[in-house]
């Protein structure tokens, strides 16, 4: 059984702005930066545009549309996009931006097993992203979490 998922949509850009991957989008990301931003308190500064949307910061809305479908992270992420999102994304990784869409999860079986539904498969498809999976088990971790399912 999944007990914990995150899923997160980053787009980098090595030259272009983020506002451009929001205006492209119709979507307000959860975290923006732009080349030369400042990171932290310290002299470093971002050398890519940073867009970045994060199912963690949205919870309460994620379960009010999926109820305990652990992957109902996955398609609150892919709702946000836009109807024709394929369109988009393609021109963003045509002019260099760097597009991931990455699920972590926790499992509960001592081999990280899990499924993905079908129909999740589908619709990230659909969009041209590619699905990049990390699980763990809590047989091999000693891990907290305070976000289950």
């Amino acid at each position: 059984m999944i007990v914990h998922v995150q899923v997160e949509l980053n787009i980098h850009g090595a030259s272009g702005p983020s506002a451009h991957v929001t205006e492209l989008l119709g979507t307000t990301p959860d975290e923006q930066y732009e080349i030369g931003d400042p990171k932290g308190d310290g002299p470093r500064v971002f050398d890519v545009s940073i867009w970045n949307l994060f199912s963690n910061r949205h919870v309460d809305e994620v379960r009010a549309s999926f109820g305990q479908d652990p992957w109902g992270r996955l398609l609150w992420v892919l709702d946000r996009l836009p109807e024709d999102a394929a369109a988009p994304l393609s021109r963003l990784r045509d002019e260099g931006y760097t597009t991931i869409l990455s699920v972590d999860l926790i499992t509960d079986h001592p081999e990280n097993a899990f499924t993905v539904p079908t129909e999740v498969l589908r619709r990230v498809a659909a969009v041209g992203l590619d699905l990049e999976v990390t699980a763990v088990s809590t047989e091999h971790l000693d891990i907290t979490h305070g976000d289950v399912w």
